[in-house]
């Protein structure tokens, strides 16, 4: 979230007239419901929460794409046999939790590679990246490990060089967006294009200043995750590349709605519970470019 400590730091949210309180969830999908309960005003979670919420009944926005990269990998260990997600069958993969944001993820890649969940492939509770996944791998308790990237990391520093197995096709899925109820997005647009201002200010000061907002990170912002941590400089590269967009996109913060698409078709896949969404939402009504689009207007960012 260095964008918003940034903007924080920099005065931008104070220049726009905002006081902006940034408050943590348990993940995604309680970010989704806090937000359509009406606790928050605004959210940042994954694009597999806004769909799973906006069919549940709550109408959101996304208005910004806040990084592209979906967040989660698969791996296995370096010297594995198993090469792809299909040579998967008949073993067994961990996930830090069973509603882990992970878990529509490893379900659409267990589609893709022709497998079934539970007849072909297992998945376990396997701890966070940290001693409860390593011993889960040493015991041979599972063959492979499925996380966000972040918790990944861990990994090699505690003995376990890893590889990533996760299909092409999976790993263009998109990040996470900033959502917002749609009563909020119809009732005051003008607020959510100040914040957005800022917030696009803070990405790009964040950006040109690796060396400085890194810093800042360790010490000020997110001293109790980062500061002594062995793997916080790479965790700070591998964040760079979340907020890197792709080619074809002009202006940052835009949507590539065919990204979503492609998601939206895999969380239909698989029966049952497997099954993240029952049918298709219609995304034309959930995505929008236009707060970003006016956040842009006369903004200069070539020397932030």
């Amino acid at each position: 979230m260095f964008p918003i400590f940034i903007a924080q730091e920099q005065g931008y949210y104070a220049a726009e007239g905002l006081e902006v309180t940034l408050n943590y969830s348990k993940g995604s999908s309680d970010a989704a419901r806090q937000l359509a309960a009406g606790n928050v005003d605004w959210g940042i979670f994954s694009a597999s929460a806004t769909m799973q919420a906006v069919q549940r009944g709550f109408p959101l926005k996304s208005i910004m794409q806040i990084y592209y990269p979906d967040t989660f990998d698969i791996v296995v260990p370096k010297d594995s046999p198993v090469k792809t997600m299909a040579d998967m069958k008949g073993h067994t993969l961990g996930v830090s939790d069973l509603a882990g944001g992970e878990v529509p993820m490893v379900r659409a890649s267990i589609v893709e590679s022709g497998l079934s969940e539970g007849a072909d492939i297992r998945m376990v509770i396997a701890g966070e990246g940290d001693p409860t996944t390593v011993r889960s791998f040493e015991a041979d308790r599972i063959q492979a490990y499925a996380g966000a990237r972040r918790d990944l990391l861990l990994l090699p520093a505690q003995g376990i060089e890893t590889r990533s197995i996760t299909p092409a096709a999976i790993a263009a899925f998109p990040g996470d967006a900033l959502a917002v109820r749609t009563e909020t997005f119809e009732q005051d647009p003008e607020l959510l294009v100040k914040f957005t201002r800022a917030t696009l200010k803070g990405w790009a000061w964040g950006m040109a200043h690796p060396d400085e907002t890194f810093a800042l990170l360790k010490t000020k912002y997110a001293a109790a995750s980062l500061g002594d941590n062995p793997v916080a400089e790479p965790f700070w590269a591998l964040v760079q590349t979340y907020y890197t967009a792709p080619e074809g996109v002009e202006k940052h913060g835009t949507f590539l709605p065919a990204a979503w698409d492609t998601y939206m078709s895999y969380l239909q896949l698989g029966e049952g519970e497997q099954k993240a969404l029952a049918g298709p939402v219609d995304l034309s009504e959930v995505l929008t470019d236009e707060i970003v689009l006016k956040a842009w207007e006369g903004l200069d960012l070539s020397n932030p």
